[in-house]
């Protein structure tokens, strides 16, 4: 009995015959956890950045279609006049007044108030200090009814208001009922158009194409862009 608890002690007293790391297995060890370590990083930095390119394509993606929604929305309501007797002078025979590739300057009741303004819609590229923190976007401003008889006398409600940022381009297209086209932005249908439609025929447009562009850097790749194109047909025009 004494001869083998001596013998249990010369194995495992001391903890030197049996346990233990060398240095060998302790580098190897190391070395395999950096790997290991290593590889678990850069899968999670690449779903991280699929992650936030994913979040800014959204991003880019809603600012295009917010902006188109709302162009559309009051474009259509073009030539509405809710007032009686109408409160337009004679001086502004058309609802389009101006309409260029880059803006467009109508009237129409847009907020459904019951009262005519006139809105412009156009692209404001400044970008102050810088287009990162100031990035281009869409401008919109709004005038209450005339304070006199021209069609210059409109009042200035609130001035200019910007949404949708990071608006790379912001282009027009107009045709009449026939489907020509009238001016604005090149089109697949309109190759060469005058950069404007002229003044005699703004009283012709039935048709407007809307194409917008919104675009941003994103983290680990090339700036990506995004293209929405809208067709709005005004219901009040020509009647």
């Amino acid at each position: 009995m004494w001869l083998a608890m001596g013998r249990q002690r010369d194995r495992f007293g001391d903890g030197r015959s049996e346990a233990g790391f060398s240095l060998v297995e302790v580098l190897t060890a190391t070395a395999i956890s950096g790997v290991v370590l290593l590889a678990l990083y850069l899968l999670y930095d690449v779903n991280q950045v699929t992650f936030v390119k994913g979040e800014q394509q959204a991003d880019l993606q809603q600012n295009a279609r917010i902006a188109v929604d709302r162009i559309v929305r009051e474009l259509r309501l073009a030539g509405l006049y809710p007032e009686e007797p109408p409160v337009i002078p004679p001086v502004c025979p058309t609802a389009i007044q101006s309409a260029t590739a880059t803006s467009i300057r109508f009237i129409a009741d847009v907020d459904s108030d019951g009262t005519t303004e006139r809105v412009e819609y156009t692209r404001d590229p400044a970008c102050t200090p810088n287009c990162i923190n100031d990035p281009p976007k869409i401008r919109r401003e709004r005038w209450s009814p005339p304070a006199g008889p021209t069609c210059t006398s409109w009042l200035v409600a609130g001035g200019a208001q910007s949404f949708a940022e990071r608006v790379t381009t912001l282009r027009f297209t107009y045709y009449d009922a026939n489907n020509t086209c009238l001016g604005g932005a090149a089109a697949p249908d309109c190759p060469a158009p005058p950069a404007a439609v002229p003044g005699g025929s703004l009283g012709n447009i039935r048709r407007i194409s809307v194409t917008i562009t919104t675009q941003d850097a994103q983290t680990g790749s090339k700036a990506q862009p995004f293209t929405l194109r809208a067709e709005v047909r005004p219901r009040n025009l020509g009647l």
